[in-house]
């Protein structure tokens, strides 16, 4: 093919109509579009148009080539917007406020790609579970565990994360033995404490729609910190709900045994009230927006 120009001008002529509105699309004389056309047509060995007197008809192959090539059009201009962004330069900071073990296993190996692709953007990521200030916007992102109600900021609901109940092999060895749910009524369950009271552990039987609801009541540890509580359940203090993005490994070498793995545990009434909070014009600052699409891309 003689050239891009040459199928940009078809599709420009078939989509406008004519030759005179295909010229003021692309800027330029009516006469080049149609030499354009007429070299396409000759590159197919085939006419692509039936010229009448005050309009344009297309052949079968013309249809053909227009469908195609307007599919093509719009890749190239895809790319060419591409190719710009990539162009752009983006620098500055952007601080981001996760809890610890979020932090860890899901915003931390995202990271690497927006650096190597944007050199000149450094991210700093704070392992915490910051209060949402508008006013003080001391972070540019926070991932918040529970649902935001300020409409101040917006909020992007991220996937849910998977919960374990899990406790020691000590701990287990030494207290009632747990089959269902209603048995952990009897034992020391170690509570998260959220920013807003939660006092409840949400228990959904697998393949079925039956649901438990244990009361945290009269808990002897609690924290608002997952680590911490990690901690506490290695040694022997009793059974926690903790993501099991924290706790698999110490599963796996036996440090933790998983409990009742024939439900699905969470210590939320919504499961999926994970989200990436904002303010509102951070969507329209361009570095701010480049990482909000990256962690949505991955996590969302």
């Amino acid at each position: 093919m003689h050239s891009l120009e040459a199928l940009r001008c078809f599709v420009a002529t078939v989509k406008h109509g004519s030759f005179s509105a295909a010229s003021k699309e692309l800027n330029i004389s009516v006469s080049s579009i149609s030499r354009y056309v007429k070299l396409l047509e000759d590159e197919f060995k085939s006419p692509l148009l039936i010229r009448h007197t005050r309009t344009l008809a297309l052949t079968e192959t013309g249809l053909m080539v227009y469908e195609k090539g307007n599919s093509i059009c719009e890749q190239i201009n895809q790319l060419s917007e591409d190719v710009a962004v990539q162009q752009q330069q983006i620098q500055g900071n952007i601080r981001i406020c996760a809890p610890l073990w979020y932090g860890a296993h899901y915003i931390a190996p995202l990271l690497p790609e927006l650096t190597k692709k944007w050199p000149e953007l450094t991210i700093y990521l704070n392992h915490g579970e910051e209060d949402l200030d508008p006013y003080g916007a001391d972070y540019d992102l926070y991932i918040h565990m529970e649902e935001n109600k300020d409409a101040s900021f917006v909020a992007r609901r991220l996937k849910s994360v998977d919960y374990c109940l899990c406790a020691s092999p000590t701990y287990i060895g030494s207290h009632p033995a747990i089959k269902v749910s209603n048995d952990l009524n009897q034992h020391s369950l170690i509570k998260q404490v959220f920013t807003q009271p939660s006092n409840y552990w949400y228990l959904h039987e697998k393949h079925s729609d039956n649901l438990s609801t244990i009361k945290l009541a009269s808990n002897h540890i609690s924290s608002n910190s997952s680590l911490a509580l990690l901690q506490v359940v290695l040694s022997h203090g009793g059974i926690a709900l903790l993501p099991r993005k924290m706790v698999e490994v110490f599963i796996n070498n036996q440090q933790l045994v998983e409990l009742l793995p024939q439900y699905t545990a969470t210590p939320f009434q919504d499961k999926s009230c994970i989200s990436l909070i904002y303010l509102k014009d951070k969507s329209h600052n361009r570095k701010s927006k480049i990482v909000i699409d990256h962690i949505v891309k991955h996590l969302a």
